[in-house]
C-alpha cells in the first residue's frame, strides 16, 4: 500500500494503522463498521478493540490535517467510519471501473474496446496488495477478492484479445499465471484456445492433459464441461474449436437460480426462427432490455420448441445477456396422467431457488405471484416455462420489471396473453431435417443416398424427434444403408391411438427403436409407462419391474444411450412426453391386467417403506403407531446414511411421493393411500411444505373412511390439525383437533389422544391462549404415562412448564421441567432433551439466575451440535448473547450472535434479520 501527496509518500503509521487504512479503503465512500475494521487489524476479537480502532483513526486524521485536507476526509458515521474518495484517488477504484468498461464491451463484444479497458485496469497492478503486511482475516478476505477480480480481469482480456486475432500476445501472460493458480479452468481454457488458434494444436491437447492432471490430483475430480468440450472440439479436428465462444459459458456456473436443461450439440437448423428471437430481445445501451420480453413458442408435440427454446436460452448466456438468474420449469400441460402444474406450486419452488426459506413463501398464489415479483426486480433474469397449458397457468410466473425474458412453450396458442410475442414452430424444412439426420449419424452415409435420406425424414414426418431417433438407430447400424433404414420405416409402419395424425412417423421410429431393444429392456421400458410421478430412479424402476436396483441401472443406462429415456439430473430419468404414451401403450398391449397390478402394488409399497425407512433417519424418535402394509419379497428398500442422506431423499421424490398417494388411491390400494401421508408428516413438518401436507391429508382421511378405520381417521385429522396450525389457520386447526379427539375418544385410542392433546396446546400456545393450553398438556400427560409412551412424556412436560413460564409461576415451570429432562435423559432422548435444557435457560433467564441458565443453555447446545441439528444450535447461541448482554459481556453476546447469524444465514431462516439488527446495534 502506497500513499502519496502531490506526489511525494505520505507516512501512514504502524502496522496496525496502516491496516485500518487499507480497510478504509477497501471501504471507499461508505462507512466501515468498527467490527470489520477490528476484525482487520487482530486475528481474534480485543478487549479494547474500539478505543484501539478511535486511536488509529484519530492519527489518520491527524495525518490527513498534515497534508491540508479537512477533517471532512474521514468521518464518523452510524456505527463506523467513511473515509471519502474522489474520482481517480485511489487506483483500486479506477481498476474497478476499468474492469467493468471492460467487461460490458465484451457483453457487446466490442473486442477492441474490451481489450483497451482490460488493458488499462490490468496495467494499474504492480504486485499483491498489501504485500509484506501481515493481514488479519478482515484483509484478508479483502485481498482474495481483489485477486479474484484481476485474474477475472485477466481471463476477459485474453479473450477479448483473441477475438481480435491476436492470440499470440496473450500466451505468456496465461501461462506465467497458471504457474500460480494452476486450478482456474477458465485460464486453461484460455490458453488451450490461444494455443489452438496459433496452430499450436498439439501444445493446446498438452494443455489440457496438465489442467486435468492438476485438478485430479489436487483436488480429487476432473475437468469441467468447457475444458472437456473444448478438448473434443480441437481433438475431432478443430471445426468446432473455430466456432466456439472464447467465454465461459454461463449455465456452468453454479446456483439453485440457475435451473437451465443442459443445451446439446446435435441443435441443427431453426435459423429463422432463432433470428425473429434474437430480434425480440435487442436492447439498449445497458445491456438489458427495457421491457419484460416474452416470447410464446408453440407447435405440435416433438416439434422441438424445448429445444429451440433451451438452445436460444444458452446463447443468451454465452453472450452475457440474463446471466444472473435462469429459471425453468416443466408446467405439465399436455400429460394425460398428471393435471397441469399449479402456479402455486411452480412459485413455491421457484422462491425456495431463489433463497426465501419455506416457512416465508405466503399460502396464496397472487402473494406468492407478488413475492417472487419483487424478489425480480432489477435482475437480469431468463426465465424459461416449459409445456404451458394455458394463459392462466403463466400469467402468475411473468415478472413484473424491466431487464428480464420470459420463453414459453406450448402445444397450444396463448393468443390472450398480453404482450407475448408469438413463435409459431412448424416441423423441419425438408433440407434441415437431413442435416439433422447426418450430423447425428455422422458417418457419411447420408450424402452418399440423398434420396434414400430425404424418403427417411418424410417417414419421419420431419419431426426433429423422429428423425432424431432414426439417427441414432442408424449409427447403432453401421452396416445398414439408408435404403436399408427408409425400407423398414416403411414395412413397420403402424400408429399411436393416442396421438394426432401429425405425428404419423412417430409410431414407426418407437417400434424401430423398441424392437431393437433386448427382451428385459424392452420389458423395463413398458412397465416404466406405468410409473407415477415425473421420473424415476434404477431403485423405483427395480421395485416396478422386481429386479434388483444395480441390474434394473444397467437397463436404464441401456435405454438412455438408445435414447428412449432422457437424462436431466443425474440419477434420475424421464420419458420425453411423446414417448411416454407409446411405453403406456406398449404395456396395455403386452402386459396383463394381474401383471400390471402387480407391477404398480410394487412400487406403491416401495414408496411407502422406502419414505418410511428414510424418516427413521429424518425423525428416529416419533413412535410409528401403524402397520405398514406389506412389502413385496421382491422389493429392495433403500437405506439411508444420515439425517441428510434422508432428507436428500425426500427432496428429490417429493413430486413422485405426492403423486403415489393420488395413484394408490386410484389403483385401489387404500392402506397405503393413508399410510404414506402418515410417514411424510415429519418430511413435510421439516420442510414447511405444507400445500402437499394438507392434499395428501384430504385423500388420506377418504382412504380410512372408505376402509372403515375410525381410529386411522382420528389420526389423520391431528395430522392436518398440526398443518394447519402451522400456517396459522387456528380456527381450522382447532376444528381438526376436535373432531381427532371425538374420533380417539370413542375407540378408546388413549396414545392418540395425548398427541392431539398435546398439538391441540401447541395451537393454544400461539394463539396465548395459555390456561386452555395448560389444561390440554395436563390432561395429555396422564395418557402419555399410561401408554408408556416416554418420549411423549418428555416433550410434554417440556411444553407445560415453558406454558407455566409464560403464564407468570417459575417455581412450577422449574417443577416440570426438571422431570422433562430427567425422563428425557433416561431414555436418550436427545432431540428432546436440547429442547427441555433451553427452556430451563429460559426460565432461569426471566427470573435472574443468569449464570444457572447459562449453564443449561451450554448444555443444549453441546446437545444439539452432538445430533447436528443446526438450527437448535444457533437458537441456543442467540439465547446465550441475550444472557451475556444481561451479565454485562456485551463481547460474548456479540461472538455468540456472529455464530448464530452465520448458521441462520446458511440455513435461510428468517431469525438472521433479528440478528443483523442487534449486531448493528453494537457496531
Amino acid at each position: 500500500m502506497k500513499v502519496c501527496h502531490t506526489g511525494e509518500p505520505v507516512a501512514t503509521g504502524g502496522r496496525r494503522q496502516r491496516a485500518v487504512l487499507a480497510a478504509l479503503l477497501f471501504h471507499a465512500n461508505s462507512v466501515a463498521s468498527v467490527d470489520y475494521l477490528a476484525a482487520s487489524v487482530w486475528e481474534r476479537p480485543q478487549a479494547a478493540s474500539k478505543s484501539n480502532i478511535r486511536t488509529y483513526v484519530s492519527q489518520l486524521r491527524r495525518t490527513f490535517r498534515d497534508c491540508g485536507e479537512p477533517d471532512s476526509r474521514l468521518v464518523t458515521g452510524s456505527g463506523g467510519y467513511l473515509l471519502t474518495v474522489r474520482p481517480s484517488e485511489l487506483d483500486l477504484q479506477v481498476f474497478r471501473d476499468l474492469a467493468g468498461q471492460g467487461e460490458l464491451a465484451l457483453q457487446h463484444r466490442d473486442f477492441a474496446a474490451a481489450a483497451t479497458h482490460l488493458g488499462h485496469a490490468l496495467d494499474l497492478w504492480s504486485g499483491q496488495p498489501l504485500a509484506g503486511e501481515p493481514l488479519a482475516p478482515g484483509l484478508r478476505a479483502k485481498v482474495v477478492g481483489v485477486m479474484e477480480l484481476r485474474l477475472t480481469a485477466v481471463e476477459q482480456h485474453a479473450r477479448a484479445r483473441i477475438e481480435l486475432g491476436q492470440p499470440q500476445s496473450v500466451i505468456g501472460d496465461l501461462r506465467a499465471l497458471l504457474a500460480e493458480n494452476p486450478l482456474r479452468e477458465e485460464l486453461w481454457a484460455q490458453l488451450m484456445l490461444a494455443l489452438y488458434r496459433c496452430d499450436r494444436q498439439a501444445e493446446a491437447l498438452d494443455a489440457f492433459t496438465r489442467a486435468r492432471q492438476h485438478l485430479v490430483e489436487e483436488l480429487g475430480i476432473e475437468p469441467g464441461p468447457r475444458l472437456r468440450l473444448l478438448q473434443r472440439e480441437i481433438l475431432s479436428g478443430g471445426a468446432g474449436a473455430d466456432r466456439m465462444p472464447t467465454g465461459p459459458v454461463g449455465s456452468d456456473a453454479a446456483g439453485a437460480w440457475r435451473q437451465l436443461p443442459m443445451d446439446i450439440t446435435e441443435f441443427t437448423g431453426r435459423h429463422t426462427e432463432l433470428s425473429t428471437l434474437r430480434a425480440l430481445i435487442a436492447d439498449d445501451d445497458r445491456g438489458v432490455p427495457s421491457t419484460v420480453v416474452i416470447s410464446a413458442i408453440e407447435g405440435m408435440a416433438g416439434v422441438g420448441k424445448t429445444r429451440l427454446a433451451v438452445h436460444f436460452a444458452h446463447e443468451m448466456i454465452s453472450a452475457g445477456r440474463c446471466d444472473e438468474i435462469q429459471l425453468w420449469t416443466d408446467l405439465r400441460g399436455f400429460d394425460p396422467e398428471h393435471p397441469p402444474a399449479d402456479p402455486a406450486s411452480v412459485l413455491e419452488n421457484f422462491l425456495r431457488l431463489l433463497g426465501v426459506p419455506g416457512h416465508q413463501i405466503p399460502p396464496g398464489l397472487e402473494s406468492r405471484a407478488a413475492l417472487y415479483r419483487d424478489r425480480l426486480i432489477g435482475k437480469r433474469a431468463l426465465i424459461l416455462l416449459d409445456n404451458a397449458a394455458r394463459e392462466e397457468q403463466v400469467r402468475p410466473l411473468l415478472p413484473g420489471a424491466a431487464g428480464s425474458v420470459v420463453l414459453i412453450t406450448s402445444r397450444r396458442r396463448l393468443t390472450a396473453l398480453d404482450g407475448a410475442h408469438v413463435l409459431p414452430l412448424d416441423v423441419l424444412p425438408g433440407g434441415q431435417a437431413i442435416a439433422l439426420l447426418a450430423r447425428i449419424s455422422d458417418d457419411g452415409r447420408i450424402a452418399a443416398e440423398p434420396e434414400a435420406a430425404a424418403t427417411v425424414v418424410e417417414l419421419c414426418g420431419r419431426l426433429p424427434i423422429a428423425v432424431s431417433l432414426a439417427a441414432r438407430r442408424l449409427r447403432s447400424r453401421p452396416l445398414w444403408t439408408v435404403r436399408q433404414l427408409a425400407d423398414r420405416l416403411a414395412r413397420d409402419e403402424h400408429t399411436l391411438d393416442s396421438l394426432s395424425p401429425h405425428t404419423h412417423g412417430l409410431q414407426t421410429i418407437f417400434d424401430l427403436s423398441y424392437r431393437a431393444v433386448p427382451a428385459q429392456q424392452r420389458r423395463l421400458f413398458r412397465l416404466l409407462g406405468l410409473h407415477i410421478g415425473a421420473d424415476f430412479t434404477a431403485e423405483s424402476a427395480a421395485a416396478l419391474s422386481g429386479t434388483r436396483p444395480e441390474h434394473a441401472e444397467r437397463l436404464l443406462e441401456a435405454l438412455l444411450d438408445e435414447h428412449l429415456l432422457r437424462q436431466v439430473v443425474a440419477g434420475r430419468y424421464c420419458f420425453h412426453d411423446l414417448i411416454r404414451p407409446y411405453a403406456r401403450d406398449r404395456v396395455q398391449a403386452e402386459e396383463t391386467t394381474v401383471e400390471r397390478e402387480q407391477a404398480v402394488q410394487r412400487l406403491l409399497a416401495w414408496y411407502l417403506h422406502t419414505a418410511e425407512s428414510a424418516r427413521g433417519v429424518l425423525d428416529p424418535h416419533r413412535v410409528r403407531i401403524i402397520d405398514l402394509h406389506p412389502l413385496p419379497a421382491d422389493c429392495v428398500v433403500s437405506a439411508f446414511r444420515d439425517h441428510d442422506d434422508g432428507l436428500a431423499w425426500f427432496e428429490a421424490e417429493r413430486v413422485n411421493l405426492v403423486a403415489a398417494v393420488r395413484a394408490a388411491a386410484r389403483w385401489g390400494l387404500p392402506a397405503v393411500a393413508w399410510q404414506l401421508p402418515w410417514v411424510l408428516l415429519s418430511f413435510f413438518y421439516r420442510r414447511s411444505h405444507w400445500h402437499d401436507w394438507i392434499a395428501t391429508y384430504r385423500i388420506a382421511l377418504e382412504a380410512t373412511r372408505s376402509l372403515g378405520k375410525l381410529r386411522e381417521e382420528g389420526v389423520i385429522w391431528r395430522g392436518l390439525g398440526v398443518a394447519h396450525s402451522d400456517i396459522r389457520e387456528f380456527d381450522i386447526a382447532i376444528d381438526c383437533h376436535r373432531r381427532a379427539q371425538t374420533i380417539l375418544e370413542e375407540t378408546g385410542d388413549r396414545h392418540g389422544q395425548a398427541w392431539n392433546l398435546n398439538n391441540l396446546g401447541v395451537a393454544f400456545v400461539d394463539l396465548d391462549r395459555l390456561p386452555a393450553a395448560a389444561d390440554c398438556f395436563g390432561r395429555a400427560l396422564p395418557m402419555f404415562r399410561e401408554t408408556g409412551d416416554r418420549q411423549g412424556v418428555g416433550i410434554c412436560l417440556n411444553n407445560l412448564g415453558d406454558t407455566h413460564r409464560r403464564l407468570g409461576a417459575p417455581a412450577v415451570a422449574i417443577g416440570h421441567l426438571q422431570e422433562a429432562l430427567a425422563v428425557q435423559r433416561d431414555i436418550d432422548d436427545q432431540a428432546g432433551m436440547q429442547f427441555t435444557l433451553t427452556s430451563l435457560g429460559d426460565v432461569h433467564r426471566d427470573v435472574g439466575q443468569y449464570e444457572i441458565a447459562l449453564r443449561h443453555y451450554r448444555d443444549a447446545l453441546s446437545t444439539s451440535e452432538r445430533i447436528a441439528d443446526r438450527r437448535a444450535v444457533a437458537r441456543t447461541l442467540a439465547n446465550l448473547a441475550q444472557t451475556y448482554d444481561l451479565t454485562g459481556d456485551a463481547d460474548r453476546a456479540v461472538e455468540h450472535r456472529r455464530r448464530a447469524l452465520a448458521i441462520f444465514t446458511e440455513l435461510g431462516d428468517t431469525q438472521a434479520d433479528d440478528i443483523r439488527v442487534l449486531l448493528r446495534g453494537r457496531d
